[in-house]
């Protein structure tokens, strides 16, 4: 099976650390991958690289569907990749349909109007994100979590073949979590696309990936598959404080000792 993307000698730097180096990974079809750390440590400039949002280092490759990712024109990018950012700058003055219909912009013709599969399909989006009854409402006016699950429900209208998510569920209760990350869960396993996700838990990344990538800060990485990585020893060393696993009807939960 071809990756939906591939990295090569990836050496990456924030201003304060090394984030990872010579990193090279192939992303498949059908994947959710995990990434985790601690705050500060590089993982939404990881993404954004990833995305190409952010300078690479000329050594590096990044190939999207096998093409150099910089050989991408910008729409054509869109209809095979999307990414969900933390910093979501405050939106238009538009309805929550209007502002989930942006995802399909991507995707329009030549005249730009949206056809009945589009407005098919952002429905949808809405539908599982729980705003199908805020549909007329003005975007601006939603809570924290609601202005969240908008912008999931954007990137599902999208519908590309890679996800890249910066902490889908911040801010969001439980409910909607544990919704949402198993709809990326069968997105990957019923319409084989590719998910990676920076998280900050754990016990999610078990339980809702099937690869992870540790970044340890100074450079130092782990990855491969999540039962594998995800222990309470690498765990502890990721962190920097003791971490213990327990039996769950639904799996291992970690928590702090």
């Amino acid at each position: 099976m071809n990756p939906v993307l591939e990295v090569a000698h990836l050496d990456l730097a924030s201003p304060h650390d090394t984030i990872c180096r010579n990193l090279s990974l192939r992303i498949l079809p059908g994947e959710v991958w995990g990434i985790l750390g601690p705050n500060g440590v590089g993982k939404s400039t990881l993404l954004k690289t990833l995305a190409g949002l952010s300078r690479r280092p000329p050594a590096a490759s990044i190939r999207l569907d096998g093409q150099p990712l910089e050989h991408w024109p910008r729409r054509a990018r869109a209809r095979r990749m999307a990414i969900l950012l933390q910093d979501n700058e405050p939106g238009l003055p538009l309805t929550v349909f209007e502002t989930a219909l942006l995802g399909r912009h991507p995707h329009l013709g030549l005249w730009g109007r949206p056809h009945y599969a589009d407005l098919r399909r952002t429905l949808a989006a809405l539908r599982i994100t729980g705003l199908n009854g805020q549909r007329q409402n003005p975007s601006q006016a939603l809570s924290a979590g609601e202005s969240q699950r908008l912008a999931v429900a954007l990137i599902l209208a999208q519908d590309p073949a890679l996800y890249l998510l910066d902490e889908p569920t911040t801010q969001l209760d439980l409910h909607y979590q544990r919704r949402l990350f198993e709809h990326f869960v069968a997105l990957a396993r019923w319409h084989h696309k590719a998910v990676v996700m920076a998280l900050h838990d754990p016990t999610a990344a078990i339980r809702f990936t099937t690869r992870v990538l540790l970044l340890f800060g100074g450079g130092r990485i782990l990855l491969g598959e999540s039962r594998s990585c995800l222990t309470p020893d690498h765990l502890t060393t990721l962190y920097g404080t003791p971490v213990v696993a327990a039996d769950s009807p639904r799996g291992l939960v970690f928590d702090v000792f």
